[in-house]
């Protein structure tokens, strides 16, 4: 693990994966795939980064609640038609159906078959509290 450590470190400083990029995500996500059942003290220097985060999600939960706002009062505005334009953009809601199998079912009625088809995946999830 240290040797991939090293990389990783080497790698961020060359900004070969910066912060933020999809390719740090993903790089993280293998390196750090497995977890260790222990807690870590973080430096205090690095809570302002962690009160950004907390300023950022909020923005982020007011924006999105605004975005929903305006799609509900141009859905109000199409009513049951499917295509709709102002000016030149173009706006569909349209019907759509989706099939799923309800699993709760499947696996109280016939847990043998349901057994045969689970697959278990396996991530870490980030969480701020």
């Amino acid at each position: 693990m240290g040797m991939l450590n090293n990389f990783f470190n080497k790698a961020v400083k060359e900004s070969k994966y910066p912060f933020g990029s999809k390719e740090c995500g993903n790089f993280l996500k293998e390196v750090y795939k497995e977890s260790i059942d222990d807690t870590i003290i973080l430096t205090e220097d690095i809570y302002e980064k962690i009160s950004k985060y907390d300023d950022i999600n909020e923005k982020i939960k007011n924006l999105e609640f605004e975005k929903k706002s305006i799609e509900h009062f141009l859905q109000n505005e199409m009513k049951e038609y499917e295509t709709a334009f102002c000016k030149e953009r173009k706006m569909t809601w349209k019907s759509t159906e989706k099939t799923t199998i309800y699993t709760k079912s499947l696996k109280k009625d016939n847990p043998e078959l349901a057994s045969r088809y689970l697959r278990t995946s396996k991530s870490r999830i980030f969480k701020i509290y």
